[in-house]
């Protein structure tokens, strides 16, 4: 059986893998959802988190396991899970982007989507007076993130997201070879995601080779699709 920690994005928590996280536990394996710095139930404020205070909890998990983990990221948890992969290599078994950002080392994730002016994220996004968090234009959550989503789950997700700390968009990766470029990378693909639109997707895959699993569906498939999501997790923990 396998060990996976699931990386939430932004402005989200842990919460989100409340349908993926039962089903894969339920086939045996040990699963942790944590909340990030400043998002989900976690205390520090989000004006002041930093990428590096990512790093530094799912670091601080990842020691606790006894064998190495499936890392999984969604969207800007791709940020995070990168950086992670760079300082604790030999914790991981495998790094797993779902609809998720992955800058090249020198790049922030900003820099991953400043080509698409026009894409509901950036029109969506709203930030602080201090610059330090951005939230999403609440009438364009459904359309941007939720989809494909039932009603129920959609109103429960749109009443836990909070302010994200812009930090972890604009901090650039410092990635390696010898240590990011050691671990199995893997890329979840979601076809028809408003968030982080397909091509997008794509074009970061062809400057950061993965393995690809393709998904018919929107932004968040831990809400649309977790049986297939979770199936694919656990095919890529017995590769």
């Amino acid at each position: 059986m396998a060990i996976f920690i699931l990386v939430h994005g932004a402005c989200h928590g842990g919460w989100c893998w409340e349908k993926v996280q039962p089903i894969l536990e339920s086939h045996g394996h040990k699963v942790c959802a944590p909340d990030l710095p400043g998002l989900g139930k976690d205390p520090m404020p989000p004006a002041n988190v930093t990428l590096a205070d990512n790093v530094e909890k799912i670091s601080r998990l990842l020691d606790r396991m006894e064998e190495p983990v499936v890392l999984v990221g969604h969207a800007l948890g791709g940020v995070t899970i990168s950086q992670t992969a760079e300082a604790r290599r030999r914790k991981i078994k495998a790094l797993v982007y779902v609809c998720g950002l992955m800058p090249p080392s020198g790049k922030a994730s900003r820099e991953m989507t400043a080509g698409d002016p026009d894409m509901l994220f950036r029109r969506s996004r709203e930030v602080s007076p201090d610059g330090l968090t951005y939230t999403f234009a609440r009438s364009q959550l459904p359309a941007l993130f939720y989809e494909d989503v039932s009603p129920e789950d959609l109103y429960r997700a749109m009443e836990r997201l909070r302010p994200q700390p812009i930090s972890i968009s604009t901090t650039p990766v410092t990635l390696t070879e010898e240590r990011y470029g050691s671990v199995p990378r893997w890329y979840i693909e979601c076809t028809h995601d408003n968030a982080l639109r397909v091509a997008r997707q794509r074009a970061m895959v062809k400057a950061v080779p993965c393995k690809v699993i393709t998904m018919e569906c929107g932004h968040t498939p831990f809400y649309s699709a977790p049986e297939e999501l979770a199936e694919h997790l656990e095919m890529i923990a017995r590769s």
